[in-house]
């Protein structure tokens, strides 16, 4: 009967992520930095609702944090890209910051629909 040594290490096989979602990332995130940067510049970041011609606002400081929350989401997606070319045994370290930017950005995206809710825009 053969034991198989359990405290082997497993040979470290670093991510590959597909060219096309590395461009879509990209693209992706210069279009959101693109938008929210010229919206806080007009101080008006429209965010498109269900139907066509509904949505929101967002002026000043509820501008800004949308404007805030769109930069998570580009570090987030970011991340996709830098992974790829990173061969480092670090992919824990990738997951914990996709989860933190994902969880600061949600929030901050909320923080500014709430108080437009309750502020009224």
């Amino acid at each position: 009967m053969k034991i198989e040594n359990t405290n082997e290490k497993v040979a470290y096989k670093p991510n590959k992520i597909p060219l096309e979602e590395r461009i879509a990332s990209v693209l992706i995130s210069m279009f959101v930095l693109l938008y929210g940067t010229i919206g806080v510049m007009v101080d008006d970041i429209f965010v498109p609702g269900k139907r066509a011609g509904q949505g929101s606002h967002y002026h000043g400081l509820l501008a800004w944090i949308l404007y805030a929350s769109f930069l998570f989401a580009i570090a987030n997606t970011m991340s996709i890209v830098v992974d790829h070319f990173d061969k480092r045994d670090n992919e824990k370290n990738y997951q914990r910051f996709a989860s933190v930017t994902k969880t600061i950005g949600g929030i901050l995206f909320l923080i500014a629909i709430v108080l437009d809710l309750f502020l009224g825009g």
